[in-house]
């Protein structure tokens, strides 16, 4: 477990237990529940109908994603209706852990934008650039610019989800936005579709039955902003101001279901 307290410093041995244990069942759910989806996709592959290919890999990704809600006994509520364009928009979300990726896939099912981190991972990286994603090379300008042409190229057909945050946050505060995907968004005039997660840093005392909820506040045009800043200011500001709401819903929810430890925690107007 040593290299998993580098990856994963600070938390639990029973959390970074899950976290392998999420990530381990993803080669037995495509082999097993999502094989249909593999074989498919690997057929569409073969003929060059690359959007066939996407989608079937999409749904195979929400595959792992509901094995992840029932193996952790996840109560999902979408508190109103996740409805991510399907071309040509960034979709951001806020980061939590770990557990964001199959939660994000079961419920906006649509491709990413990574980092250089997960080529680490061969079998997560081939899975991923098969849905669609593409992976964004800060490493120099060279790269840099030819991450940014393939991404408006990807646009043209798909939506990508993005962390602005850009890591892991362990908890439920919306952190800084990172300049680079804003700044990417503002400039070449890519509306972004927000969404707001809640529940997820409680599986860091608690493995299971806890309540995640997701709700959208919507689409934000930059071409409406002078400058970049001032656009991501504006996401900043919506993102921490819409996320504690959404945080007392997820705890009136998980008390209301009768949730373990949930009515403990102080509701928003008490905080």
């Amino acid at each position: 477990m040593s290299w998993l307290e580098r990856a994963i410093p600070g938390q639990s041995a029973a959390y970074r237990r899950l976290v392998v244990r999420v990530y381990a069942a993803v080669v037995p759910c495509v082999l097993g529940p999502g094989v249909q989806h593999l074989f498919k996709g690997l057929f569409h592959a073969a003929l060059g109908h690359d959007d066939r290919k996407i989608e079937e890999f999409l749904d195979g990704s929400v595959v792992w994603g509901e094995h992840v809600r029932r193996i952790t006994d996840t109560t999902l509520i979408r508190f109103n209706e996740i409805s991510c364009p399907p071309k040509g928009h960034l979709i951001l979300v806020n980061h939590i852990n770990e557990l964001d990726f199959a939660f994000d896939c079961l419920v906006l099912r649509k491709p990413y934008l990574a980092n250089e981190a997960i080529k680490q991972t061969f079998f997560a990286y081939w899975w991923m650039r098969a849905m669609g994603s593409e992976v964004f090379d800060y490493r120099n300008p060279r790269t840099i610019s030819k991450s940014v042409r393939a991404v408006i190229a990807g646009l043209e057909r798909c939506s990508y989800i993005v962390y602005p945050e850009g890591n892991n946050s362990y908890k439920e505060e919306i952190g800084a936005l990172r300049k680079g995907m804003l700044k990417l968004a503002f400039e070449h005039r890519i509306p972004v579709y927000v969404v707001l997660k809640s529940g997820g840093a409680a599986f860091q005392q608690q493995q299971r039955g806890n309540v995640v909820g997701y709700h959208a506040p919507g689409t934000i045009d930059p071409a409406s902003f002078t400058g970049w800043a001032s656009f991501r200011d504006h996401v900043h500001s919506l993102m921490k101001s819409e996320k504690p709401l959404l945080d007392e819903r997820v705890r009136a929810a998980g008390v209301e279901l009768g949730v373990r430890g949930y009515e403990q925690r102080a509701p928003l107007a008490q905080a």
